[in-house]
């Protein structure tokens, strides 16, 4: 036995000491017995709460360019943002629409384009490693410089780093110049400040020719002619929608800027009760500081199918669920200053729900039942305010409507 233990004992002190160091805690002195039991706690203590701490890796904000121009393009990049977006230490944040572009390099199909923005647990490097698997898994071959690629991943933007170790190069050394690059990096991160130039993205887009990048958000309908884009300029980056102005080239050669609202879409219901009521929601709306009689609608969210989005809504607003859904149409809200879409459905065969969702914290929604020929009575007397989309998806679903009372 350690005959320099044998005489310590330990004794409560009130002050800071050298061994026991908080106060109030039983401090060594010289006669003591106990001295060897107090440091084994001690250090029990520190080693357990050493190895109880949380070293997680710093998070990284990543922005990077998608393309592809072999096959099914369109479904090969939103697979490849889904299979990122599950990919271990990597999640999407935010990607843009995609764009139909011009090819660089040798004679090959349009491409489709679009970028994302990331946070990453990774280094480049790994991160690097992460994309050119993800590229392997849909056929990824290097044959060709600039050749045709089935899917195409380059890292943008890493933070503020600049990298030039090959074979990463960070920020991309090209990005500058292309606008298939800069347009859709520009439409969900118009502020990112380049580390080489100290220029915003936005202010980078201005300066390149986007005549031949085109957004592919809308399927092509008969007698669409789209412009031709020669400069974009963000305006303001909303919770829900952007606003652009646009210099462009119309189809009769006739050049200006034109303000636009990019907006996702909305889906709406025409909600029909067994009864043959309608179930419609008086809503405030700020914009017109009062109350409007509309059918159930929301936003679609990106890549969300709109039918999807109005089973959501409609549960939510008025807590009814419906068993049969038609497809009414589609039509543009308001052509002159927004791409806005409303996607209007009949909703059927409603039964009424014991527990609702809860509706959102900033909406003041009453549900309110009418028959047809009451909703177009109140439409008509002008004496209650309907908004337009309300009225629109009224007349496309009156065949229904009258097919149904027969």
């Amino acid at each position: 036995m350690d005959a320099g233990i044998v005489s310590q004992r330990v004794t409560p002190k009130k002050q800071y000491d050298k061994v026991g160091g908080f106060r109030g805690f039983p401090v060594i002195d010289n006669s003591g017995s106990r001295c060897s039991l107090l440091l084994a706690a001690k250090l029990f203590l520190y080693l357990h709460s050493f190895h109880s701490m949380s070293f997680s890796s710093p998070i990284h904000p990543c922005a990077i360019a998608l393309g592809s121009n072999i096959g099914n393009s369109g479904q090969i990049l939103n697979a490849a943002i889904a299979l990122l977006d599950r990919t271990p230490k990597i999640k999407v944040e935010k990607h843009s629409q995609w764009y139909r572009t011009r090819p660089v390099g040798p004679p090959q199909p349009d491409y489709l384009n679009g970028c994302a923005l990331l946070k990453v647990e990774l280094t480049p490097r790994e991160l690097l490693a992460k994309l050119l698997e993800i590229e392997r898994r849909w056929g990824r071959m290097r044959r060709e410089k600039w050749g045709p690629r089935s899917l195409d991943l380059d890292i943008l933007f890493f933070g503020d780093r600049i990298v030039r170790t090959p074979p990463l190069s960070i920020p991309h050394p090209r990005l500058r110049e292309r606008a298939f690059v800069l347009v859709p990096l520009a439409e969900i991160a118009p502020h990112w400040v380049d580390p080489v130039t100290g220029k915003t993205v936005g202010d980078l887009q201005q300066k390149v020719d986007c005549s031949g990048v085109v957004p592919l958000k809308n399927p092509m309908l008969p007698g669409q002619e789209p412009p031709q884009l020669l400069k974009q300029r963000l305006a303001y980056q909303g919770r829900k929608f952007n606003f652009e102005v646009n210099r462009l080239r119309l189809p009769n050669t006739v050049e200006g800027d034109w303000e636009c609202i990019r907006h996702p879409g909305g889906s709406l219901a025409v909600p029909v009760t067994p009864e043959g009521k309608l179930v419609l929601v008086r809503q405030y709306r700020f914009a017109v500081c009062g109350r409007l009689l509309e059918f159930p609608a929301g936003t679609v969210e990106p890549n969300e199918d709109p039918a999807e989005t109005i089973k959501r809504e409609i549960e939510e607003e008025t807590g009814y669920r419906a068993k049969t859904w038609d497809a009414l149409g589609k039509f543009p809200l308001a052509p002159g200053y927004s791409d806005e879409y409303i996607y209007a459905f009949l909703a059927r065969d409603l039964e009424k729900l014991d527990s609702p969702p809860q509706q959102d914290e900033d909406e003041d929604i009453e549900v309110v039942l009418m028959t047809p020929e009451e909703l177009e009575k109140t439409i008509l007397s002008a004496s209650t305010s309907v908004d337009a989309k309300t009225i629109a998806s009224f007349v496309l679903a009156r065949p229904w409507l009258a097919k149904s009372s027969n």
